[in-house]
């Protein structure tokens, strides 16, 4: 009888299973970056300037463009939600980019890591554990050039790892600190 009310409770929380996801931020403004290393660089200079006055050396200027150059970036951030996929679709995907192998007909060793062809597999990879946005072909490729190699290998670390990596419940080692110290606070002020 418990065997059964196992097997009920299991199929219950099998029905309620979710794939693994994660989010990457990136910076689709990323021209603003010069801006304000151009505007931290006047910033030192004016602080360094003889002046009494910080709005005399122009400093309260250009430090209030710098946040406002940080603002701007923020709004341009988009948050990518990644989704890992189902096994059977990943050994597919594997099989459909097969490790490539060196001079000495070896394995090669990058691809091993991966296990499957990084050259070939890693934006079509990303491109499918990608669920937001929802992009269509043109949209992705336009968003191909709009990336560094750095802000795409991001999202490609992620949808490797959300396929192949450990599905661990996080621990907020932040917001644990946050809540004893409320409630170590509370504690104090009812007693």
């Amino acid at each position: 009888m418990s065997g059964n009310s196992t097997l009920k409770n299991f199929k219950a929380m099998l029905a309620s299973a979710k794939l693994p996801e994660s989010t990457v931020e990136v910076c689709l403004r990323g021209d603003l970056v010069a801006e304000h290393q151009q505007a931290e660089r006047d910033l030192k200079r004016a602080e360094k300037a003889n002046s009494n006055s910080l709005a005399g050396n122009g400093s309260a200027e250009i430090a209030e463009r710098i946040q406002a150059l940080e603002a701007e970036m923020q709004e341009s951030v988009w948050v990518f939600r990644l989704r890992g996929l189902p096994a059977p679709r990943f050994r597919a995907f594997k099989a459909e980019h097969p490790i490539r192998l060196n001079e000495k007909d070896e394995p090669k060793r990058e691809d091993l890591v991966y296990g499957f062809n990084i050259e070939t597999g890693l934006e079509p990879l990303a491109r499918e554990c990608v669920v937001d946005p929802e992009l269509d072909d043109e949209t992705w490729s336009q968003l191909m050039d709009a990336l560094t190699e750095n802000q795409f290998e991001e999202l490609a670390a992620a949808a490797w790892l959300l396929n192949r990596g450990d599905v661990d419940i996080p621990f907020s080692s932040a917001a644990s600190a946050l809540m004893q110290s409320s409630a170590a606070e509370s504690s104090s002020l009812s007693a």
